[in-house]
């Protein structure tokens, strides 16, 4: 059996691993086309978002697409570190999850689905077609692209993770905006002038 490595063992294989990151992506992917495309992806969609956001629900807005940012980079971190899937190009060495698509291929349009339907009914629908396109289309596009690479997962386990997370950030959100709305109307003086 072999012994357990010590701290400082897996902390130098860590460094060789980080050097060869590095150097693989200065490389191999720093100026590719795939690169391209990925510094595209991170960038036009936040503009088009901010042309179209709603700017008076601009920090609720903003708020659930945080969330659905850090949900997206938590469970991708999950799945890389599972070898369930990986990724050959990114626009950095280091992190080793896809910036481009958890910062804006899924946040800006959960973000533009939950300003424009307001109704349970109509944000499900919308992120049922969603789901479909991101697992059926966006997955396959990305692994034809090279960019992507599936070990042990199935587009179809996606389709119902991209209905789950922003129903269940829209619940979630509804009960802090409920909360704080509560919290203002505590705060209020009565109409009739009286504190």
């Amino acid at each position: 059996m072999n012994a357990v490595p010590s701290f400082e063992e897996v902390i130098e294989l860590q460094n060789k691993a980080i050097e060869m990151q590095y150097q693989h992506w200065l490389h191999k992917e720093l100026g590719t086309f795939q690169f391209w495309i990925l510094i595209f992806v991170l960038v036009v969609p936040w503009l088009l978002w901010w042309k179209y956001a709603d700017k008076k629900r601009l920090v609720e807005i903003l708020l659930y697409g945080f969330m659905a940012l850090t949900v997206a980079t938590v469970l991708d971190e999950v799945g890389c570190q599972l070898n369930l899937w990986e990724y050959y190009y990114d626009i950095e060495p280091y992190f080793p999850r896809l910036i481009p698509l958890n910062d804006t291929a899924l946040p800006v349009p959960f973000m533009l689905i939950y300003q424009v339907f307001p109704t349970w009914k109509k944000f499900i629908i919308a992120h049922t077609v969603l789901a479909a396109v991101f697992a059926f289309i966006g997955e396959p596009f990305l692994i034809w692209l090279g960019i992507y690479k599936i070990f042990q997962w199935k587009h179809i386990y996606s389709f119902p993770l991209y209905i789950i997370i922003p129903v269940f950030l829209r619940w979630l959100l509804l009960i802090i905006v409920g909360k704080q709305h509560q919290a203002k109307t505590k705060d209020e003086p009565s109409r009739d002038g009286a504190v």
